[in-house]
């Protein structure tokens, strides 16, 4: 039989009865370690699993003592409802406003609450503290729900709390085990005698089957899943919302640990740098202040806590209790998120709760002060074809992969290709990478710039090598796909001409004009008069009034042309001179000729002989064979 899987976690107050009463509701005593046992409190994260007729539910029982509140959050980042317990002895107490705060905060959105020593106390007193209860719960996700009075001792009320859970759970959606990647916060690790590593979390999303490849971030570490258990029996796989433990073969024990994540392979990165919407906690709970720019915080995300400090990146100079802005949180060791995902930040000191919220992006640059906030609204609130244009946008040349757009989303590559199929404001560059179309349009007129500049400037060029172009206007580390897609773009927009590798302005006059071109006509017609007895270049330059640099790129420019052809250093005949040349040497086709027959056949010194028998030789007009060529 199929069952629904859930995940229940409790939150309240050191000593309110959060494990007795897990232990009354399913059996198991989640004390697992000795001196929880000692103390007789929750220290670290406890499990335990219940199963009805339709639903699988997995109990996370929390620590409610404030110094293991960053154990609290290890694990309540994955719960689908929350059990809020309220000792009838005590009633309302700093941990129960500060665990239900982070409730709040991670947009959990159902839940039960339960009012535990019930045999404690009278039946007015009990009445005070649901009048309490539901007084801080107004207005939130667990106003108007149950509030159970219950023993752990004498067992009153457990069935109706059952029942009340049971509710609860039916009003929250399947978690994602198809369209998304998928994802294990590991929050224990341990091993087991001839096994190996064992790592054991709350599957967040996505599926993983038994001996699937399987990769821990951040570290990069990659094993196979050997054995699979959900709720301690072992499975072909694990499915979003189970409670999970995989066995790592290949991974030694010392390179895992809790807030790391197990991910399929390639399918998500590490990032430092999360762009978010904050949210800080109302005055009405305690510790809440004024947050700078720049202050050191606490991060916490599903099973992480790390370091980090806020900078505001809207117009926000100062974040008042109850306010929300938008951030970058720079984070001083990597972890690996995605857009969606919420989060609780800490005061580094003393640590307390003091607001959370959503995350829009892992993968965006450090913004400066004052963006755009039309911008970070498509993050917080577009459609996913909306905030896909926006990331392409932002990305420029580079393009955006589908498989970047699955790191950052968490959506699996397969059902990016059908959400994504007419995106209007993307080219797609080949192998399913996009390129926005105000990106192309700018390119398209920054090399129209260029090319415009680069011929004033270089007036006897014949063409942009290809390099060049590419050096000036594309970022660096662009591969060749993306060169030739936006080369042929420009092809195709009739931008430049494509040869080679020279890109030239379609139709472009390749004349000189100006004292250039009468130079170009002048020097051209030098070399046309003097045939196979070429003036040196220094000759040229003492006989003119106009820059040795002018000369040298005209004559280079005629050799570009194919008026002038370099026969080596400093030696240039004209091409009709080397057209008659060529005729003249086939009346002895099938003949061989030395050096000295060579010279003596044309009148010419050996400084350009040699030259000219080589370039023959280049050319097919003749063959060496030992010290004599061959007339072909």
């Amino acid at each position: 039989m199929s069952r629904k899987k859930r995940v229940v976690g409790t939150a309240g107050h050191i000593d309110h009865g959060k494990t007795a009463l897990v232990l009354a509701l399913t059996g198991t005593d989640t004390d697992r370690l000795p001196e929880e046992k000692r103390r007789g409190i929750t220290i670290d994260l406890g499990f335990a699993s219940w199963f009805t007729d339709d639903y699988q539910i997995g109990f996370i029982d929390v620590p409610g003592h404030e110094r293991f509140v960053k154990n609290m959050l290890a694990g309540i980042g994955g719960i689908d409802s929350a059990l809020l317990v309220v000792a009838a002895d005590e009633s309302i107490k700093p941990q129960t406003r500060e665990h239900f705060a982070i409730c709040r905060l991670l947009d959990i959105k159902t839940g039960v609450i339960a009012i535990t020593k019930r045999d404690l106390v009278e039946n007015d007193i009990l009445d005070l503290v649901r009048m309490e209860i539901e007084e801080m719960v107004a207005g939130s996700f667990l106003a108007g729900k149950p509030i159970v009075p219950v023993s752990s001792v004498t067992r009153e009320g457990l069935d109706d709390l059952r029942h009340a859970i049971v509710a609860s759970v039916a009003e929250v959606e399947d978690r994602d085990a198809s369209t998304r990647v998928f994802r294990l916060p590991i929050d224990r690790v341990f091993t087991m005698k001839g096994f190996g590593s064992v790592i054991t979390g709350t599957t967040f999303a996505g599926r993983l089957h038994v001996d699937s490849d399987v990769e821990v971030l951040p570290g990069g570490k990659r094993s196979r899943a050997r054995n699979i258990q959900v709720h301690g029996e072992s499975r072909d796989s694990a499915s979003a919302g189970e409670r999970t433990s995989v066995n790592l073969p290949d991974i030694e024990l010392q390179d895992l640990h809790r807030g790391q994540q197990l991910v399929a392979p390639g399918t998500l990165r590490t990032s430092q740098v999360i762009t978010a919407r904050l949210d800080l906690l109302p005055s009405s709970f305690g510790g809440a202040k004024p947050l700078k720019d720049q202050t050191r915080i606490r991060f916490h995300h599903l099973s992480a806590e790390l370091l980090g400090s806020i900078r505001f990146v809207d117009e926000t100079t100062e974040l008042k209790p109850g306010g929300s802005a938008y951030v970058q949180i720079r984070l001083e060791s990597p972890v690996v998120a995605v857009a969606g995902d919420r989060f609780v930040i800490r005061r580094y000191s003393p640590a307390m709760t003091i607001g959370g919220g959503v995350i829009l992006d892992t993968h965006l640059p450090k913004l400066s002060r004052n963006t755009r906030t039309g911008l970070l609204d498509v993050l917080a609130t577009g459609t996913l074809q909306e905030r896909v244009e926006l990331m392409a946008k932002l990305e420029g040349l580079r393009g955006l992969s589908i498989h970047e757009v699955q790191a950052r989303t968490g959506i699996r590559v397969e059902t990016l290709t059908k959400e994504l199929k007419n995106v209007p404001h993307l080219a797609d560059s080949g192998e399913r990478r996009w390129i926005h179309l105000d990106v192309i349009t700018d390119f398209r007129r920054r090399a129209m710039d260029f090319l415009r500049k680069y011929f004033e400037e270089n007036r006897m060029a014949l063409n942009v090598p290809k390099s060049e172009f590419v050096q000036k206007l594309l970022p660096r580390g662009a591969d060749a796909a993306m060169i030739n897609f936006l080369l042929q773009d420009l092809a195709r927009e009739k931008i430049v001409a494509i040869a080679g590798d020279a890109l030239d302005i379609p139709g472009r006059s390749k004349t000189l004009g100006g004292a250039e071109g009468e130079l170009a006509r002048m020097i051209e017609g030098r070399f046309a008069e003097a045939g196979l007895a070429p003036p040196p270049v220094s000759e040229l330059i003492n006989e003119r009034t106009q820059k040795a640099r002018v000369i040298e790129g005209v004559i280079g420019f005629l050799v570009k042309q194919g008026n002038l052809v370099r026969l080596a250093e400093g030696i240039y005949v004209h091409r009709d001179a080397l057209a008659a040349a060529r005729e003249r040497i086939s009346t002895r086709s099938g003949d061989t000729i030395d050096v000295g027959q060579f010279k003596e056949f044309f009148g010419l010194s050996r400084k350009i002989a040699i030259p000219l028998l080589e370039w023959m030789d280049r050319e097919g007009v003749t063959k060496r064979v030992g010290d004599v060529r061959k007339v072909l």
